[in-house]
């Protein structure tokens, strides 16, 4: 696409932006090309423009050890994502889909452009999807990208079976593999888990051209220290039986400890420990010193709303609001991130720490990033209730920090603020 010198071709363009984006692979001028991959096609490039937007082509065409070659071939890149890279050192942007964000992404990160990066992980969040997100999980770990890694793991734990179903899950490394058996937060039965590890096994030792049939060992071995993270004894004894055994990625005398740890009988030295179902273990916790919390709150249809970062990847369950010491019933519509919201009527009971309110929670819960601000907003009808007082500005759960805002202006016209109003408790767990 390399454009032809024409005369007086500057006076057309009236701004450093619009002369830069002339000169995207255009030969006029150019000191340097590039070919990607088993790609033929040639890009005409300009060293001072790269030099001035990455430290390691300044490195690469200026430094003590600068290549002297005219035509630079990228064997780890394709011709589509290797466009966009360019034209966004030209133009400051470029267009970057689901499909193309990874590949331009690789390039980012290798050459230090990180507004290009920052650009990519933005269309990589917006595309997550069960069918991909195995995909992008692995691009997020490899890049260190721990806020898009959150994500992921977010979709992961609430459509667990959506995503293991995907082909993706297949081709997913023994470390992602590991780290999803760790996961407490797995909306999924420990069997259907299995046989999704179990697919992803055969997938393994196929790629390494084993075949499972003639080698009984190799699923074991390909699993690793990987087995020792299967809930064997979360099974009933009937599936363990039925699909464990025949297998072949456990010894007999495995097998038959196992089924005596099942019969209540303690195996010394047994590595499957009974570590329980897969469940966050949700933290609830006041905003509120509990002496603080007295008077009564009145309602006359508005909303009352607050705003709070958190400091790490958390998943938000709900809250719970005051209610009254008559057990009182109250209408409410409870919103999170202007979309996710709980619409019902509670009755308000008293509960372990003397006070009287209720919960509301999520039918799923919802992932919270680190220091992204979110606005929780609840329109209660009802009579009047206990409120809080002398509210407190961050709170610190484990490794859990909480810091609580005001609302953005008008989004709590009844009165709630850090200091003072609803929202007794909330309900979160770890990522």
């Amino acid at each position: 696409m390399a454009s032809k010198y024409h005369d007086d071709w500057q006076s057309s363009k009236k701004t450093v932006l619009q002369r830069n984006a002339y000169m995207f692979d255009n030969e006029l001028m150019s000191d340097v090309s590039f070919t990607c991959g088993k790609s033929s096609r040639i890009f005409h490039a300009h060293k001072y423009v790269l030099a001035t937007s990455s430290a390691v082509f300044y490195a690469m065409f200026y430094g003590d050890l600068a290549q002297k070659e005219s035509t630079i071939r990228i064997t780890d890149a394709e011709e589509e994502s290797f466009e966009e890279f360019l034209r966004f050192l030209y133009t400051d942007n470029c267009k970057i889909t689901a499909e193309s964000a990874i590949g331009v992404m690789y390039l980012a990160k290798k050459y230090l452009i990180s507004p290009l990066a920052e650009k990519c992980c933005k269309v990589l969040e917006a595309s997550i999807k069960p069918d991909n997100v195995f995909v992008v999980l692995e691009q997020a770990i490899h890049f260190d990208e721990k806020m898009l890694e959150a994500k992921c793991w977010n979709i992961v734990s609430v459509e667990t079976l959506e995503c293991i179903n995907s082909e993706a899950f297949c081709n997913i490394g023994s470390h992602t593999l590991n780290a999803l058996l760790k996961n407490e937060m797995l909306e999924i039965t420990e069997v259907h888990l299995f046989t999704a590890v179990l697919k992803w096994v055969d997938n393994e030792c196929a790629r390494q051209g084993t075949n499972v049939e003639d080698d009984i060992g190799a699923r074991r071995r390909v699993l690793g220290d990987n087995v020792y993270e299967i809930r064997f004894l979360e099974f009933s004894q009937e599936d363990f039986a039925k699909y464990v055994p025949p297998i072949g990625i456990l010894t007999e005398t495995e097998i038959i400890s196992i089924f005596r740890a099942f019969n209540g009988v303690d195996v010394a030295g047994l590595k499957w420990k009974d570590q329980g179902k897969r469940r966050p273990r949700t933290i609830g916790f006041s905003r509120f010193e509990l002496a603080g919390v007295t008077g009564s709150w009145g309602y006359s249809g508005n909303k009352d709303a607050l705003t709070l970062v958190v400091n790490k990847a958390v998943r938000f369950h709900g809250v719970r609001l005051f209610g009254n010491a008559d057990g009182s019933q109250y209408e409410v519509k409870f919103t999170i991130k202007d979309k996710d919201n709980v619409t019902g009527t509670n009755t308000s009971e008293q509960d372990n720490d003397g006070l009287w309110g209720y919960d509301v929670m999520l039918p799923k819960p919802i992932s919270l990033l680190p220091n992204e601000e979110f606005t929780i907003i609840a329109a209660i009808k009802g009579p009047n209730s206990h409120s809080g007082t002398n509210g407190k500005t961050t709170v610190k759960v484990d490794d859990i920090v909480v810091t609580f805002k005001d609302a953005p202006s008008g989004l709590s016209p009844n009165g709630t603020s850090t200091i003072s109003g609803q929202f007794y408790k909330l309900f979160l767990s770890s990522v």
